[in-house]
């Protein structure tokens, strides 16, 4: 079996999702410090299991696993098939969700809606109250050029926050994850992550307002080797 083959929408051997699975699977407890590190908290984390699905499983998706409002949710946001599909959730030992993206090269990191902007009226209209609530600058016609993930996580993010949840969202970025480089999947390296991050919130004016303090990065550099 080729080393790169791709199995069920995961790479063998790199990817956000193979590296992520790594995380949790060997080598839980250093990623678990990492995590806590990345947030400014101490405590345990459970992560809540995927569903099964065969080989590939079930992504858990928006507030499914918050029973209480996981309709609430629904009507506030038009999730069509889908919705959000979040890459890892854990609860920490003081009820407080922890919400993951996981990305391996940089453009995962750019996102678009699906259809056209005009298409997603209602929850541009969420996206644009959370820009008035955080008085922040920009459009949404901004947010939709490369950053649509970036602002539903946020909203989800608020969303959950404002009704008394306590969560954070972490963006765990492999540093060394992604072997298939091209001009456009490429490896990054730490300062690149950085970069990227610092970059996009510059250009949504999330830089000098509570909303930065809203994103937690935890940089991993996944494949360090044994000396």
């Amino acid at each position: 079996m080729s080393y790169n083959k791709i199995i069920d929408g995961m790479g063998l051997g790199y990817g956000s999702k193979y590296q992520l699975l790594r995380m949790l699977g060997w080598h839980r407890n250093d990623f678990n410090k990492r995590i806590l590190d990345s947030v400014g908290l101490l405590g345990n984390i459970n992560w809540i299991d995927f569903g099964y699905n065969g080989s590939q499983d079930k992504e858990l998706l928006n507030f499914d696993f918050i029973p209480e409002i996981s309709e609430v949710w629904k009507q506030f946001w038009v999730c069509g098939n889908t919705g959000i599909n979040w890459d890892a959730v854990g609860i920490l030992d003081d009820g407080t969700y922890i919400l993951v993206e996981a990305k391996a090269h940089i453009d995962e990191a750019r996102s678009y809606p699906s259809g056209s902007c005009r298409s997603q009226e209602k929850n541009n209209l969420r996206i644009k109250a959370f820009l008035e609530k955080y008085n922040i600058d920009t459009t949404v016609e901004a947010i939709c050029n490369g950053h649509y993930q970036l602002a539903n996580r946020l909203v989800a993010l608020d969303f959950l926050i404002s009704r008394g949840y306590k969560a954070k969202l972490v963006y765990v970025l492999f540093e060394n994850g992604y072997e298939l480089n091209t001009p456009y999947n490429k490896s990054a390296t730490r300062d690149e992550w950085l970069r990227e991050f610092d970059n996009t919130l510059s250009k949504l004016g999330f830089n000098d307002n509570k909303v930065s303090d809203l994103i937690n990065l935890c940089i991993i550099n996944c494949n360090i080797k044994e000396t």
